[in-house]
């Protein structure tokens, strides 16, 4: 079988909306990007009565938000510890209780639309140092922004996972999953039914203000906006060079196996968790929504490389996990781009009136719609759209001008060869001294 190079997840879905080759003349409020910001942004808008209008210039949802790997909890970042440091620790707590919001949020929009499971995630200690990390945030999180955390010790964890590979781990018992393309589906047809035309395939190539909006050029012609919601994250263009230079893009990679044979899942993940790795390469993985197939993430690279290398590293890496997997046919490779903030936190706020959220760093299946929502709030003055994520730090780095990130392209080899070998070295040490 031909390794196919779309998402695994594309093969489900509603029909994809026809190309837009007309645009209304006017809207209250105009969105750029139709994935799960924009249709979150679009969709608080319309249920306050504002007439809008969301462009893609793809097809909607066809970036970041169905190219992941569908896992959503409450902000589980390993940084709040060092949230709690740069940030002090009100707006830390303030982060993480509005994070929980967040996801409730999101959680209620997709149980509506019934693709929601209950699983639970597993993050599993890569190192001894990393278990202790663990135990310390835990302690953190109890203290200071309850949520149900649940430390596990080398023996614990394998009721989740069958792996020697980790020291412990920490379980999120309330976190889920759901397949990225439906939840999408479910959240545009939602944004439909309250009014939101979507324009598909409709590039927004210049925009400027004019009285008391903005003017906007696109594809298919020109429109006038009250007001402007910004919502294209990892795949922020040169149109907007403000936002464009205080946010870059990092690619994530993803697999998924061929089905697998009868009872392997049930035997290597007992729990059918959501899992995810503390080490560097940020791996990820679960089984499918039906339960037949593992699909696995991972940076595979900092750059994009060719799906077929990247298949290859991110099945080396399966396999240290589940030695068995050195075996598995593999069915789908696929890549994405998340946008990450100088600051590594999202952020929403405005510049020179156009409102936007963005800079996820890897949460944004939970966050997106939520901080969406948030975004078009402000643009409408409602004291709603009030958020702990516009305190937030958003920073520019003069080297940065937008786009492609080319400083990536020298992190790269850095990141493979010493950040990734000394912490495998670490691992390997802790392992013999377990022994």
């Amino acid at each position: 079988m031909e390794l196919i190079t779309e998402p695994y997840w594309w093969q489900d879905g509603a029909e994809l909306p026809p190309v837009c080759h007309d645009v209304p003349a006017k809207a209250d409020m105009v969105v750029v990007g139709a994935g799960f910001t924009g249709l979150g942004a679009a969709l608080a808008a319309a249920e306050k009565g504002a007439e809008v209008v969301v462009f893609d210039a793809g097809q909607p949802g066809q970036g970041a938000s169905t190219r992941n790997g569908g896992m959503i909890g409450a902000p589980h970042r390993p940084e709040f510890v060092q949230e709690l440091k740069t940030y002090g620790r009100d707006l830390a707590v303030r982060i993480v209780r509005e994070g929980a919001e967040g996801y409730a949020h999101t959680r209620a929009l997709h149980e509506a639309s019934g693709v929601f499971q209950h699983t639970g995630r597993v993050q599993m200690a890569f190192t001894r140092a990393h278990f202790e990390a663990m135990a310390e945030r835990v302690r953190l999180i109890h203290e200071l922004a309850p949520q149900e955390t649940r430390l596990l010790n080398r023996e614990e964890l394998q009721d989740h996972i069958r792996s020697d590979l980790y020291f412990g781990g920490l379980y999120y018992p309330d976190h889920g999953a759901v397949q990225p393309r439906l939840a999408h589906d479910g959240l545009m047809k939602r944004a439909r039914d309250a009014g939101v035309t979507i324009c598909a395939e409709c590039a927004v190539t210049a925009m400027k203000p004019e009285g008391d909006g903005f003017r906007l050029t696109t594809e298919a012609g020109e429109i006038r906006a009250r007001r402007l919601v910004w919502a294209t994250n990892g795949y922020t263009g040169l149109q907007s060079r403000w936002l464009a230079r205080r946010i870059f893009r990092v690619p994530s990679f993803i697999i998924a196996t061929e089905e697998l044979p009868e009872g392997v899942i049930d035997r290597l993940a007992p729990g059918r968790r959501m899992m995810v790795e503390s080490r560097a390469r940020h791996s990820y993985f679960r089984p499918s929504p039906d339960g037949k197939r593992i699909i696995f993430g991972g940076r595979a690279a900092l750059v994009s490389i060719d799906e077929r290398e990247a298949a290859r590293r991110l099945q080396r890496t399966m396999a240290e996990i589940w030695p068995e997997a050195a075996e598995w046919k593999l069915s789908h490779s696929w890549q994405g781009w998340l946008g990450f903030t100088f600051a590594r936190n999202p952020y929403v706020g405005s510049h020179e009136g156009v409102h936007f959220a963005y800079g996820y760093s890897g949460n944004g299946v939970a966050l997106s719609p939520w901080l969406g929502r948030k975004a078009a709030l402000r643009a409408m003055g409602d004291p709603e759209g009030t958020t702990a994520f516009a305190e937030t730090r958003l920073e520019s780095r003069p080297y940065h001008i937008g786009g492609t990130p080319w400083f990536m392209a020298l992190a790269s080899p850095w990141w493979r060869f010493v950040v990734d070998a000394r912490e495998t070295a670490r691992a390997r040490r802790d392992r013999e001294m377990r022994r």
